[in-house]
């Protein structure tokens, strides 16, 4: 009977842990699908399971006193083209 039990018990947990499984990931307000997505000017890979990994703009920086001005960051253009970084003399 305690045998019995015990399986019931674990049936019921391998249930409970199966159906917390997302396939996909959230992300704000939104579940993305397995894959690579942009959003806000960042690259999202979706493993799965809600494990996500993001990828933000790059650091850039121009040698010193070669800086002429900013490009701001556009999110009507895809990743990386959305951000915004320097722009330097001879470019």
């Amino acid at each position: 009977m305690k045998g019995l039990v015990c399986c019931t018990i674990l049936l019921l947990a391998c249930v409970l842990v199966h159906s917390q499984y997302i396939d996909g990931c959230s992300f704000e307000d939104e579940i993305l699908s397995v894959g690579t997505h942009t959003r806000n000017c960042q690259k999202l890979n979706c493993i799965g399971n809600n494990k996500i990994q993001a990828l933000a703009c790059p650091l850039a920086s121009c040698l010193p006193g070669q800086q002429i001005g900013y490009q701001e960051m556009d999110f009507s253009k895809p990743y990386p083209q959305c951000c915004g970084r320097p722009i330097c003399k001879n470019s």
